[in-house]
This record gives C-alpha cells, structure tokens and sequence, in this order.
C-alpha cells in the first residue's frame, strides 16, 4: 500500500519542522514547501533526504501549481495538506499603510483560498472509483491551517494579524461546508505560540498553563487532524491556548 502524502505549506519558525518529524513518524511520504531558501535549509539539517522539498511562493495560483506538480512528480498523489501562513509584522489600525494590509492579506488570506483551488481538484480525482458507496473511503483529503491565537482574539498593535487570522478561519468553515460532499475535510489549530511570549512576558499571567504551545504539540494536532480515524471533524478549531480563552482576569504567580 502506497504512504499517504503530506505537503507542507510554508514551514513558520519551528513548527513546519516538528509537522515534518511527526508525519514521517506517521510513515508518511512529506514535501516541505516554502519562498525561503534558508527555511528549507535548516529543515533539511534535521530531516536530510527522508522528505522531499520544494522552494517556491506558497500564495500564488502559480506557486502552488508549482507546488503540486512537485508533488505528483515526486509522490504521484496527494492526501493532505497542512498549511502554516506567514504571520505580518506589527501594526494599529490608524497607522497602517493599506498597501502594507493589502500585501498582507494578498499572502494569507488569498493564499489560504488558493490552496483549496490548487490542491482539490487532485484529491477529488485521485479518489478511487467505487461502485459501493459503503466501500468508499471515508476522505478524500485534508488540510489543516496553522493559526495563530489572533485568530479568536486581539491584542492593541497586531491589527493585521489578527484581521487576516480571523478571515482565514472564516475560509476554513466556508470551506468545510462546501466540501463536504467531496469528503475533503477542512479543519484549524489555533496555537498560543512561542513568539508572543517572547515579545510580551507578562502574557504568561493570562495563561492558566503558564506557558504557550509547543511546536511537538501542533505537530501532534495536526497528525490527529489528517488521520482517517478523525474523519467526522471539519470545520472546526481546536485552541491549543493553555486556558487562556477560559481565564477573567490574571494569574499572580508565587514566584512572580
């Protein structure tokens, strides 16, 4: 029996090289896809010649056809997809330039559709053909977007982010629905991730845990998402956020 395939779309800081390390144990064939030379370098230090790669812009149409076609050439199919779209740099609303937010949501949010464009179709005539609907499987394909907290939440000064993580998880839903009828499952991790503790300390007193989510974690999300057994969950996102949705208020530490 063939390994399923995962592409990889865009590898974030650490979090595409411990999606790539989890999916290999998974016994999965995996192409790692992104515009960063140096990105695709520091992941083939840890995972040598047991994935494949592909450097190319990961929020184009012709990027990620190129993308595909590095994967059928390579794989010859593709199972699923586990997307981690770029995050911007800081901003506020009244400062912003529009040509900034645009480019910004040009990389995430158009990317994040054109994804779905580029990759079902495959999925969809990959699927064997079957006489029996009782015989057919249960996916067809998956994908995964990699979100950041911003998706569910704001903070002052990360105004793009959190704009274009929400309409992500807007085309997430959206897209689950339409298609379902195709058995293509459409599904997010929304992830506390180790940068915004870096960049403001005192978050940690906003997270019951006391820590953000580590990379390992999302990797295992992730593989939890794209496994056949899971086949009943799309649209849907699973908050990997310590508790802090749940939490009023602050938590004074002792050894704060």
């Amino acid at each position: 029996m063939d390994k399923p395939v995962t592409l990889i779309i865009g590898l974030g800081k650490t979090v595409g090289e411990s999606v790539a390390r989890r999916f290999l144990d998974e016994g999965h064939a995996v192409l790692a896809v992104d515009p960063d030379t140096a990105a695709l370098d520091e992941l083939r230090k840890t995972t040598g010649d047991k994935i494949a790669y592909h450097h190319g812009a990961t929020h184009t149409k012709l990027g990620l056809r190129n993308a595909m076609a590095a994967a059928l050439e390579t794989y010859n199919f593709v199972d699923n997809v586990v997307c981690i779209p770029p995050l911007p740099e800081p901003d506020r609303l009244l400062e912003l330039e529009m040509e900034d937010f645009e480019s910004v949501l040009m990389k995430t949010v158009r990317g994040a559709v054109q994804t779905l464009r580029v990759f079902t179709p495959e999925m969809i005539a990959e699927r064997p053909v079957t006489e029996n609907a009782a015989d057919r499987s249960r996916q067809t394909g998956t994908f995964t977007f990699v979100l950041s907290l911003g998706a569910q939440m704001s903070q002052p000064g990360w105004f793009s982010e959190s704009a274009s993580q929400h309409a992500i998880l807007g085309i997430v839903r959206a897209a689950a629905i339409e298609l379902a009828d195709e058995a293509v499952r459409v599904n997010a991790i929304i992830a506390l991730r180790p940068r915004a503790e870096g960049r403001e300390p005192w978050l940690k007193d906003r997270t019951p845990l006391g820590r953000p989510s580590m990379a390992e974690e999302i990797a295992e999300t992730a593989a939890f998402l794209s496994n056949p057994n899971s086949a009943i969950i799309t649209g849907e996102a699973i908050t990997l956020d310590g508790g802090r949705g749940l939490l009023s208020g602050l938590i004074v530490r002792d050894d704060d």
